[in-house]
């Protein structure tokens, strides 16, 4: 139910009933209607980083931030651009610099995940929406993430929506929550709110 809303969102899953309007600029965009002045418009400025996420393994961090999602620019724009989103990702700008002719298998786990987010960061959405972003991670890793993503975050200053069944996660990264049960939102409230009524069994699902 939560990746399936996710998608909803993000424009690539088209719901088969009710209401969905989303805000791009000052305008609301109905997501239920499709066409390039509608949830087409809307797609552009939403970035959606999945669960399974791609780096491609032959491709530099530089190469899979740009030329493998269709950005073209002159070569040292490209840098420029890629480090200031690397940054804005997590990565120092002497970590950033270093890692832009490496190749995805010469990186960390935490690391991989921060260029991924990065390959989501570098088109400048609106709204972000992060796909259990922690998985099956170790705790150290789960801790990188969530520095990567509170510091992406502060630096935008925009919207992300969090997918997790990881309360702790969510508690730790997320102002406001909709815990979703049998595929329904049952509730909506601050963090404190709706996670201090957590069950069990929630958290399971």
């Amino acid at each position: 139910g939560k990746t399936t809303l996710s998608r909803i969102i993000a424009g690539i899953i088209e719901p088969t009933s009710g209401e969905m309007n989303i805000r791009i600029g000052e305008d609301w965009v109905d997501m239920t209607k499709p066409g390039i002045d509608e949830r087409g418009r809307a797609k552009e400025y939403i970035g959606l980083l999945h669960q399974e996420y791609d780096l491609f393994p032959h491709r530099t961090v530089l190469d899979n931030l740009t030329d493998s999602i269709g950005l073209e620019f002159p070569k040292e724009l490209a840098m420029r651009k890629a480090i200031v989103t690397l940054r804005m990702a997590g990565f120092t700008e002497e970590k950033s610099k270093e890692i832009l002719n490496r190749f995805p298998g010469e990186l960390s786990d935490g690391e991989r995940h921060r260029v991924a987010l990065a390959q989501v960061l570098i088109k400048e959405p609106s709204l972000v929406i992060l796909d259990e972003p922690t998985g099956t991670m170790d705790p150290i890793t789960k801790q990188d993430v969530k520095h990567s993503i509170l510091h992406a975050r502060d630096e935008m200053d925009e919207t992300f929506i969090v997918v997790s069944h990881d309360m702790d996660f969510v508690r730790d990264v997320c102002d406001r929550v909709a815990l979703m049960r049998g595929g329904k939102i049952i509730q909506i409230g601050t963090t404190a709110e709706v996670l201090g009524q957590v069950t069990e069994d929630d958290r399971r699902d």
